[in-house]
């Protein structure tokens, strides 16, 4: 029997108890599981168990009978009530779908993305509790950028054959792990920069750099034009600029000499597209994405409804494979019509003018330098995941509805700690679930 299985499921089960006592920590065993997914690393019967859901039981079960006093009232900003519309426009354009056995199945996967994307907001408005979030966060996914940065070199070849993700998961494809180590970036290295212990601030600059590499030797086209500009947008902002600038530069100079003549051919197709049929069957899945959404503007055809001929035949005479829409934005303008499109856009430009809404006030306050660093950090991945994820389908994936879930968290945060001078909105409807509660503990605190 495999130790490595062994051990995963016995770590596991030792977790269970304490997400029943304490569900705020059940919240961080989920996102570890979700995110750098242990289980698909082991190779024996650990494999295949659903931990993740087992987690999501007992922290669901414990957010009933514990008796955990940080429990507080849903912060019901602007944002809150976007996720919210956002998820019951899923559920509306899943009754009238098209193909209804493949848009069910969907819609429950999706919901328990979005429910464990809502409670985080009633354990984690604690500055403290919250930098543990970003730390699974970025742990968990830096864990893919070491391993894809140090197997790029240890190939030899540097890089002829892709890095990939774990299989099973949402991080499987090239494409899709490039887009969240782009999203990881910012986490990485903004986390390390307050980090007071040595060895992990250390540990999370190595796995930014190797992160780097491995982002580029994804061959993904989307993640190679979304790392500049996550790297400009974190060394611009960054007190020494210089170090940044140095940095880019010497990046540049490894793209231009050490990267196999395969990286080359594969990033001039951005140029040559119309020869490469890659880029082609992407073209052709966005324009018949944007004919379906013209004939089905209010509530689109529901989850799934690219991938079939049926749909394809209907708006091109040649195509070479029905796909899906290879874009979060058409995606959901496919499944969701143009209100789901609006509402789920308006959500990303709402976290934008939030974030930069904080980050101004946050740079105004003598004790605002870590919800500056903080905005700046989700500001940096939510670039991240709009520019690179105009290119893959990831519209329903963990990470995007965390990072607004983020937003709102930091917003509640600064609210209590007296960085803003207006109340929190809370919807009395929403108070049998938590309570009121002081004002959260500093970054760096012991509590909790």
């Amino acid at each position: 029997m495999p130790l490595r299985d062994i051990a995963v499921t016995l770590i596991v089960l030792r977790l269970l108890p304490v997400c029943l006592k304490q569900p705020w920590l059940g919240v961080l065993v989920f996102a570890w599981l979700g995110y750098m997914n242990p289980h698909k690393l082991c190779w024996g019967f650990a494999r295949g168990l659903p931990f993740a859901q087992i987690v999501a039981i007992a922290t669901i079960l414990g957010m009933f009978t514990s008796a955990d006093k940080e429990r507080r009232t849903m912060p019901m900003f602007r944002e809150t009530w976007m996720l919210i519309g956002l998820w019951a426009i899923y559920t509306i354009t899943t009754i009238t779908a098209v193909y209804p056995d493949e848009a069910w199945p969907q819609l429950i996967k999706v919901s328990k993305v979005l429910l464990f994307t809502f409670v985080p907001l009633w354990y984690f408005q604690r500055a403290d509790r919250l930098r543990k979030f970003f730390l699974v966060l970025a742990l968990s996914l830096g864990f893919y950028g070491l391993k894809g940065g140090i197997w790029v070199f240890r190939t030899g070849a540097l890089g002829t054959s892709a890095v990939l993700g774990p299989e099973g998961t949402f991080i499987a494809g090239n494409t899709e792990i490039g887009l969240a180590l782009n999203m990881t970036l910012p986490f990485l290295l903004i986390l390390a920069r307050e980090e007071p212990r040595r060895w992990l601030r250390r540990l999370m600059y190595v796995m930014f750099g190797f992160s780097i590499i491995a982002t580029i030797f994804t061959y993904s086209r989307g993640a190679v034009l979304g790392l500049p500009v996550v790297l400009i947008m974190l060394f611009m902002r960054a007190r020494r600029r210089v170090i940044g600038i140095v940095t880019i530069a010497i990046l540049g100079f490894f793209l231009m000499n050490f990267p196999p003549q395969e990286w080359f051919d594969r990033m001039e197709t951005l140029q040559t597209y119309e020869q490469d049929r890659s880029a082609s069957m992407r073209l052709e899945s966005w324009e018949v994405a944007w004919k379906f959404a013209l004939d089905n503007p209010l509530l689109g055809g529901g989850f799934w409804v690219l991938p079939h001929d049926a749909i394809f035949s209907r708006y091109l005479n040649d195509y070479l494979r029905a796909q899906s829409a290879h874009s979060i934005y058409l995606t959901v303008l496919a499944d969701h019509g143009f209100p789901g499109f609006i509402l789920f856009v308006g959500l990303i430009v709402s976290s934008f003018m939030t974030l930069g809404s904080m980050r101004r006030r946050a740079a105004r306050h003598p004790n605002g330098t870590w919800l500056m660093n903080y905005c700046e950090m989700i500001q940096a991945s939510l670039m991240a995941y709009a520019v690179s994820g105009a290119f893959l389908s990831q519209s329903y994936w963990d990470l995007f509805y965390h990072l607004v879930s983020f937003v709102i968290l930091l917003k509640a945060v600064a609210v209590k700690e007296g960085l803003f001078a207006f109340p929190a909105p809370v919807d009395p409807r929403l108070q049998f679930w938590g309570r009121a509660a002081d004002a959260p503990a500093p970054v760096g605190s012991r509590a909790g």
